[in-house]
């Protein structure tokens, strides 16, 4: 009298892989897109992207 339970296979509608990717992509964009409101409430929110810019917050915090 052994009872057995039948592992039922879940059909996802994404796989595992195409989440974790998608939210690593969202991560990226939430990123940038902070780095963006962040610094444009003090200059030009696309500066951010500029070398120059991360130079300088580089030297500030060096000295």
């Amino acid at each position: 009298m052994a009872i057995t339970k039948e592992k039922k296979l879940v059909h996802r509608r994404f796989p595992l892989i195409v989440r974790i990717l998608l939210y690593i992509y969202v991560a990226i964009i939430l990123f940038f897109l902070g780095l963006m409101i962040g610094f444009g409430i003090l200059e030009n929110p696309l500066e951010v992207f500029r070398l120059e810019t991360w130079e300088h917050i580089i030297n500030l915090t060096r000295e």
